[in-house]
């Protein structure tokens, strides 16, 4: 090939390079919940919302791997499972993004840069409907956490993974701890069958 062609291809290839970056390469395990007991509930269903919720322009959530609502779905696969024959859970991404902050300034006027920090806001919203559309039940879970904001893209894209991760872990602790709280007429636990649903009539062996 001629040097001028070289010369040619050089920018070409540079180009393709500044493209849009890869998503940061996920810093621990996946995060997955399927190694944790399910939360059985009384109804016929799961529907998990698609739908992200919206968010800031410089959210570094959607740009993860996986997004920030796409890991509180997750939880919502592995956890949440239907028990029943009647009724429906729709569980729900309420908020999901992680966001540079800067921080309050100390000192007065003349103190140096106080710098930054990356707060990730992760909730989820579970209702029981029926089959009229009619509200049941419901329980919401939120957690907010931050972390220093690294200086270089990568080492930021290091610490948000690494943030997501451990949101997503603790959002998984409240959720548990607000739907067995909340929705506890609707759990069904050990190896018995669904129990009727509540506020239903009963009948007496005879």
């Amino acid at each position: 090939m001629k040097r001028r062609h070289l010369l040619l291809l050089a920018p070409v290839a540079g180009l393709s390079a500044c493209g849009n970056p890869p998503p940061p390469v996920p810093a621990g395990p996946d995060i997955a919940y399927s190694y944790l007991p399910q939360l059985r509930l009384n109804v016929a269903s799961v529907d998990i919302d698609p739908e992200d919720p919206s968010s800031g322009p410089n959210d570094l959530g959607r740009m993860m791997s996986p997004s920030a609502a796409e890991a509180v779905r997750v939880m919502g696969r592995d956890r949440v499972a239907a028990f029943g024959n009647q009724n429906t859970a729709r569980f729900v991404v309420s908020r999901a993004s992680i966001a540079m902050e800067r921080l309050p300034r100390q000192g007065g006027l003349f103190s140096g840069d106080p710098g930054e920090r990356l707060v990730c806001v992760l909730a989820a919203r579970l209702e029981i409907r029926d089959g009229n559309q009619r509200r049941l039940g419901f329980v919401e879970a939120e957690v907010r956490r931050t972390a220093p904001a690294e200086s270089t893209n990568a080492s930021r894209n290091s610490v948000a993974s690494s943030l997501l991760r451990r949101s997503a872990f603790d959002l998984n602790t409240e959720f548990e701890f607000q739907v067995r709280r909340g929705l506890r007429d609707f759990l069904v636990e050990g190896d018995r069958a669904a129990p009727p649903p509540p506020g239903a009539v009963q009948r007496e062996q005879l």
